[in-house]
């Protein structure tokens, strides 16, 4: 063996000097202080997200639509079925029509005597001959109706016969006192000749008679002859007095027979229009009710949630039959966020969101921003708890990775809206630098 292997062998087997335990931990505090350098520097410089965590539901940005009935009834036919796609204007329930055609028939008959009645009244205040119909009533095929417009023209004529009776008694009872008062008047003019005539023989006689060339009795016949005729003169007067007066209150009597006729017509057609307005109204409604006894879908979608599933149930007005989920139309995420952290979540902020529904160890989380965060806070009718509502959108191209899984409304879903980022430190010190200012501050 050469001299220099055997120098090389013997710096080999020679054993290594020994450390002693200082060294060691003084190699213990390097570590752990680099190491807890190292983690505070990360804690104080690394950006970690900042956000809000809310429970969500998907819904669809227009929201479901609820068919509703608009009157109670019972059901009469089912045309949909849970989960049936449907057009806008399809029929989805049919009520029972037979009360509402009854109210519909009986209406329009009321309404149409009401009209009748009120064209008779028309024509009484128009002084017709006969009763002016509207063409809608004359012209209408229906026998029913034409008898009532038979009824209606009777009617009118029998009472324009009665007044017109009543009328023709009072001018005959005016013409025949004026013929009486005329009498009277030629009879007073005979009398006041005659009278005359007896004034100027007792003129001619009362100097005779004075110088005894006829008797004094004949010339008291003629005394008692005038004074016969001036009774009859006075009472001629009187009665004629009379029967002019009578005169006079037979035409006021027959003026107001006109007038109490007319006011009577105008009331009696004031009061046929307004019942005739009232059944229109009515009837109205009622054929109203009898078009939306079909209920029909308002937009295209699908039928979900169906409350009624038997024929001959009985529904209230305004209950929900059903809701439609429209098609084509964008999903959205529905949650409710604390009123106390509505300050720090505005639009278009970024959302994770995680559908809950699904296996969440292989389903991602897909990014999205929020849509609305409503103006003023509502509160929870169940618990009276306020809150804000709040949406957020996904995008398509966000949903591409969810690789093929269906979001349906309804599902359950997790949001993180990210506020903004903090440090490590922040989170674990900013609690208590809030509380320091409130600290040792009570009395």
């Amino acid at each position: 063996m050469s001299k220099d292997a055997a120098l090389i062998n013997k710096h080999t087997q020679s054993p290594l000097p020994e450390r002693s335990a200082g060294f060691y931990v003084r190699a213990g505090w390097v570590l752990t202080l680099v190491g807890a350098g190292s983690f505070f520097l990360w804690a104080s410089l690394a950006p970690l997200d900042e956000g809000i965590a809310v429970q969500g539901t998907v819904v669809v940005s227009g929201k479901r639509k609820a068919v509703q009935s608009l009157g109670g009834g019972v059901m009469r036919q089912i045309l949909v079925r849970e989960g049936q796609r449907v057009q806008q204007g399809e029929p989805l329930f049919r009520l029972d029509q037979t009360q509402v055609e009854a109210d519909v028939q009986s209406l329009r008959a009321q309404y149409r005597m009401a009209w009748a009645s009120q064209a008779r009244w028309q024509s009484e205040r128009d002084n017709l001959a006969r009763v002016s119909f509207p063409a809608q009533l004359s012209q209408a095929a229906d026998p029913r109706l034409a008898l009532v417009l038979e009824g209606q023209q009777q009617l009118f004529s029998s009472r324009r016969e009665a007044f017109a009776r009543e009328q023709a008694a009072l001018k005959a009872s005016i013409e025949g006192a004026t013929r009486q008062l005329s009498g009277m008047r030629q009879a007073r003019s005979d009398q006041m000749a005659q009278a005359d005539s007896l004034r100027d023989q007792l003129n001619n006689l009362r100097p005779l008679a004075e110088k005894g060339y006829i008797p004094r009795n004949r010339l008291m016949e003629y005394e008692r002859q005038l004074s016969r005729v001036q009774q009859d003169l006075a009472q001629n007067t009187g009665e004629s007095g009379r029967i002019e007066q009578g005169i006079v209150e037979s035409r006021l009597k027959l003026a107001q027979h006109n007038d109490e006729y007319q006011k009577d017509v105008r009331s009696q057609l004031a009061d046929a229009q307004l019942k005739t307005l009232t059944l229109e109204q009515q009837l109205a409604s009622a054929g109203f009710d009898l078009l939306h006894s079909e209920i029909n879908a308002p937009a295209d979608g699908i039928a979900v949630n169906l409350s009624v599933h038997t024929e001959g149930a009985v529904v209230r007005a305004g209950e929900t039959l059903l809701e439609i989920v429209p098609q084509g139309t964008r999903l959205e995420v529905e949650g409710r966020l604390p009123v106390n952290l509505v300050d720090r979540v505005g639009s278009q902020l970024p959302v994770d969101i995680l559908f809950t529904a699904f296996n969440q160890s292989s389903t991602p989380r897909v990014s999205g921003q929020v849509n609305l965060v409503s103006a003023d806070q509502l509160l929870d009718e169940k618990t009276g708890m306020p809150y804000y509502v709040l949406r957020s959108s996904v995008s398509d191209q966000a949903l591409e990775k969810l690789n093929g899984l269906v979001i349906k409304p309804g599902m359950p879903a997790e949001m993180f809206v990210r506020t903004g980022e903090r440090s490590l430190l922040n989170y674990l010190f900013k609690p208590l630098l809030d509380r320091a200012g409130s600290a040792l501050t009570e009395r």
